[in-house]
C-alpha cells in the first residue's frame, strides 16, 4: 500500500495543488481524504506537498512545454527591461514596456495568485507537519524549516514586484482571506527577515547533490541579502553577505579545460554541477534552446537582445565604448566583437550577424533568409541571447536538462560590493578583491584604479558590472527600481543591430516609462474588486 500511494500520489497533488482555488480546495489538501488526520500521516505526503511549492516558486529560466506559470520565467521577463525586447507567440510581456499594461493582465494576476498559493501551502506544512511519522526528527524539522523559508521567498517575491503585500502567517478560509489590508513596509521586511532567520537556524550549510536544490542555510541569507538591499539597507546586507561568504562552500565557477573560458562554461551542461550555484530549478532550462534559439534551428528566438546591453560590454582593455569615443562606439555597434576585443561575457550570453552556430550562419538582413528581421518566431533586434544555449540541445530543442541558477554567488558578491560602496565605504579592500575576483574569472582585468578612483565611479562600475554578469537572469528589472533609472533606461527607442543595408539601427518599438507609476506593479484588479480592505498602487 505505502509503495502504491508513493507512486500514485504525487500526480494526484500535483492536479489538487495547481487547480484553481475553491472552497473545497482551501478545506481538503488530499483528493480522496476528507480530514487533515486522514492525510498528515506519511514522511511521503510532507515530502510531496513540499515538491509542489519548490515546483511553483523555482523560476524556470526560459519557458517549459509544461510549465503553467510563464510569469515566473525570468530570462522572458528581461524583455521589460533595457536588456532585451520580448516576442512570442505567448504571454504579456511585450506589453509592459510599452505602458500597455492594465491590472487586469494575466501575467500579473498569476504572479500575485501563484505566490499566496504557495504561502498558503507551506502554511498548510508548518499547522501539520508535526502529526507525521518520521523516524529522522533532524531532517523532519529541516523540511518544516524549507517549508517556512519558501513562505518568505513568495512573501519577498510579492513585495519585489508589488511593494507592501498583506502579510499571510496562517492557511485562510475564504472568508477570512476577502479583507486583509496591506501590511506596512517595515512590517513586510521584518516578518520576511524573522522567517529566514528562523529557517537558516535548522538548515543545513549544504546537501548530497541529489539534493542540492533544496534550500539551504546560505540560501537564507542570499534571501536576505535580496530583500535588504531592495530597501537600501546596507548594513544588513554586508551583515548577511559576509554570513554566506564565511560559509566556505561558494566560489565562482572555474573551468579545468585548457581554453574554456570558465563564465561561458558556467552555463552549459560542462557546468551542471558547481560551487556558485545557491538557488537553482533542477532542469529549469529544459526548453531553452526552444525558446532562445534563431528560427534556423527551429528556436522562437523569443527575446531579442538590445543595442543597449550589448554596447554596455567592455573591450578586453577594460574601456568602455563611450570612453573610447562616438566613432568608436559606431564602428562596434556595426561589428560587436570586432578582433575579439571585447570582454567575453559578452560572445558567451548574445550571438551576432555573420556569427555561425550550430552550422548555422546566422543572417537577419538578408530578404528570404531563414532568420530574417522581423519574421514570426525571428529575431527582432538582429541578435539573439546566447546564455543558457548549449549545442546538446539541438536536437531535444524543448527537452534539455539544463538546469536555471536563479541566484548565484557572483550576484551576492556584486550585492555585497554595492552595499560597501553606498555605505561610503567604496575603498574598502573587498570591493576590489571582488570586482577584481569576477571579472578575471570572465577573463577581463583588474578594476583600473586610476579611472575609478572616487565612490562614484566606482558605483558606475559596480552597477555596469552587474549588468553584464548577470545578463539575462532576471536582476536587471529589481536592479532599475532600485537604482530609480527606469526614465533613463526605459524610455524612448528600443533598438537592435545596425542594419548593414541601411547602415541604421534597427528601432523595434518605443517605449513608455512613468516615474510615479512604473517602479511597482499594480495590484491585479481581482484582488481590488475581491478585497475591499486592499489598496491600489499609484497612479493605478
Amino acid at each position: 500500500m505505502k509503495h502504491i500511494h508513493k507512486n500514485i500520489f504525487p500526480s494526484l497533488l500535483l492536479l489538487i495543488l495547481l487547480c484553481g482555488c475553491s472552497k473545497d480546495y482551501l478545506n481538503r489538501d488530499n483528493p480522496t481524504a476528507t480530514t487533515d488526520e486522514k492525510w498528515w500521516r506519511l514522511e511521503s505526503d510532507l515530502f510531496n506537498y513540499l515538491e509542489v511549492i519548490y515546483l511553483n516558486q523555482m523560476s524556470p529560466g526560459a519557458l517549459l512545454t509544461s510549465s503553467s506559470y510563464q510569469a515566473n520565467c525570468r530570462i522572458h521577463m528581461s524583455g521589460i527591461t533595457d536588456e532585451s525586447v520580448f516576442r512570442a507567440n505567448f504571454g504579456s510581456w511585450n506589453s509592459y514596456p510599452l505602458g500597455a499594461v492594465t491590472a487586469t493582465d494575466g501575467y500579473l494576476s498569476d504572479t500575485y495568485r501563484q505566490n499566496y498559493k504557495d504561502i498558503r501551502n507551506a502554511s498548510r506544512i508548518l499547522e501539520n507537519y508535526s502529526r507525521i511519522y518520521m523516524e529522522n526528527a533532524v531532517v523532519k524539522e529541516q523540511r518544516a524549516a524549507e517549508a517556512r523559508a519558501l513562505r518568505a521567498r513568495a512573501h519577498l517575491n510579492l513585495f519585489l514586484f508589488f511593494g507592501p503585500i498583506p502579510i499571510v502567517r496562517k492557511s485562510l478560509d475564504p472568508g477570512e482571506g476577502a479583507a486583509v489590508p496591506r501590511n506596512t513596509q517595515e512590517e513586510v521586511v521584518n516578518f520576511v527577515a524573522a522567517e529566514l532567520d528562523s529557517a537558516a537556524e535548522v538548515l543545513p550549510v549544504s546537501y548530497p547533490s541529489s539534493e542540492a536544490y533544496r534550500i539551504s542555510k546560505g540560501a537564507c541569507y542570499a534571501m536576505q541579502v535580496q530583500l535588504f538591499l531592495s530597501i537600501k539597507n546596507y548594513a544588513k546586507v554586508i551583515e548577511y553577505a559576509r554570513k554566506l561568504i564565511n560559509l566556505g562552500v561558494y566560489d565562482l565557477h572555474y573551468s579545468t579545460a585548457p581554453g574554456v573560458n570558465s563564465y561561458a562554461q558556467l552555463f552549459t551542461y560542462d557546468a551542471l554541477e558547481n560551487k556558485e550555484r545557491i538557488l537553482f530549478r533542477r532542469t529549469g532550462n529544459s526548453g531553452a534552446f526552444f525558446r532562445l534559439a534563431p528560427k534556423s534551428l527551429s528556436g522562437q528566438a523569443c527575446n531579442g537582445p538590445t543595442a543597449a546591453m550589448v554596447n554596455t560590454y567592455e573591450t578586453l582593455q577594460g574601456k568602455t565604448l563611450q570612453e573610447l569615443g562616438a566613432d568608436s562606439l559606431t564602428y562596434y555597434w556595426k561589428n560587436p566583437l570586432y578582433k575579439n576585443n571585447r570582454d567575453p561575457r559578452l560572445a558567451a550570453s548574445v550571438l551576432f550577424p555573420g556569427q555561425t552556430f550550430v552550422n548555422r550562419l546566422l543572417d537577419p538582413f538578408t530578404a528570404g533568409s531563414v532568420d530574417q528581421l522581423g519574421a514570426t518566431q525571428s529575431t527582432q533586434t538582429g541578435f539573439w541571447v546566447k546564455k543558457y544555449l548549449d549545442a546538446k540541445d539541438v536536437s531535444r530543442n524543448n527537452a534539455g536538462t539544463l538546469n536555471f541558477m536563479i541566484t548565484r554567488y557572483a550576484e551576492i558578491l556584486l550585492s555585497y560590493v554595492e552595499a560597501l560602496v553606498e555605505s561610503d565605504d567604496w575603498q574598502h579592500p573587498d570591493v576590489l578583491l571582488y570586482l577584481n575576483k569576477i571579472r578575471n574569472r570572465a577573463g577581463m582585468p583588474d578594476v583600473n584604479t586610476a579611472v575609478y578612483n572616487t565612490q562614484e565611479k566606482m558605483r558606475e562600475l559596480y552597477r555596469r558590472e552587474r549588468k553584464v554578469e548577470l545578463a539575462f537572469e532576471g536582476t536587471r528589472l529589481f536592479d532599475i527600481r532600485r537604482w530609480k533609472i527606469g526614465e533613463e533606461v526605459l524610455k524612448g527607442p528600443a533598438m537592435g543591430a545596425i542594419n548593414p543595408n541601411t547602415n541604421q539601427p534597427v528601432i523595434v518599438e518605443n517605449r513608455i516609462f512613468d516615474p510615479e507609476r512604473d517602479y511597482l506593479w499594480p495590484i491585479p484588479l481581482v484582488e481590488i474588486n475581491g478585497n475591499p480592505a486592499m489598496k491600489q498602487n499609484p497612479k493605478w
